[in-house]
């Protein structure tokens, strides 16, 4: 054998070799977004505690649990950005990567929104004994986070009918919101101004959390089928 026939030989497996790790580098991307999407989920929850039972002592285990989440951000942030630059990426292995910068906010932000719902609580030194109230927000927590938890679902699986979907589901928390603000004012002489100001709060920031899981969905679409659910323009599809 020759030194030609053995350089020939060896591009193929170096060029196998560096697919491999590109490809595990992106595994290792999903894989950490499903993570720190789960951990969201579990704060956000641990939130409803605050909220439902005014456990005040949880607010800070809710900021600590915040602060992994933003390690988990930050170190997938960077993995995504060197993997763009330095792979030059094409067809749905950059979708994938664009749409991770996206989906990594969503999952952040979300997780920022737990911490301040906590939060509010804590200012107020507790909601209100309103079972009315309590009862809308159990109901609003709970859409809210199962929700954000089929979103999470969807992006391990890289469901691509997961934005249509979750966008109808997303529904539901849009109209037991609304019913919260309804509730509110009705109760807003009997709890005070400022309670039922901080009460309206704590139902956007979970609407909120909901919608950053319908962009969760409507991101995963884009990396499947190159476009986003609804559009008008079909995108360039590469070759599955």
């Amino acid at each position: 054998m020759t030194i030609d026939d053995m350089s020939s030989q060896e591009r193929p497996r170096k060029h196998d070799d560096a697919r491999h790790r590109f490809s595990a580098t992106l595994d290792e991307i999903r894989a950490g977004m499903v993570r720190m999407g789960s951990m969201v989920v579990e704060n956000t929850r641990r939130a409803g505690e605050v909220i439902l039972e005014n456990r005040l002592d949880v607010a800070n285990e809710v900021r600590a649990a915040d602060e992994e989440v933003n390690k988990a951000y930050a170190h997938l942030e960077a993995l995504s950005f060197e993997t763009l630059a330095r792979q030059q990426p094409v067809a749905r292995d950059l979708r994938f990567l664009v749409a991770t910068t996206r989906i990594l906010y969503e999952l952040e932000r979300s997780g920022d929104l737990a911490v301040n719902c906590a939060q509010i609580v804590e200012n107020l030194d507790g909601l209100p004994d309103s079972p009315r109230l309590t009862g809308l927000l159990a109901r609003i927590l709970d859409e809210a986070c199962s929700l954000f938890a089929r979103s999470i679902d969807a992006l391990a699986e890289l469901d691509s009918s997961a934005g249509e979907r979750l966008d109808r589901e997303d529904d539901v928390v849009d109209d037991l919101v609304s019913r919260l603000y309804t509730q509110v004012g009705l109760e807003s002489d009997a709890i005070g101004l400022e309670t039922a100001v901080a009460l309206s709060r704590l139902g956007r920031f979970l609407e909120r959390i909901a919608d950053h899981a319908v962009n969760i969905g409507e991101n995963i679409a884009f990396i499947v089928t190159a476009e986003f659910p609804g559009d008008t323009h079909a995108a360039m599809r590469d070759e599955q």
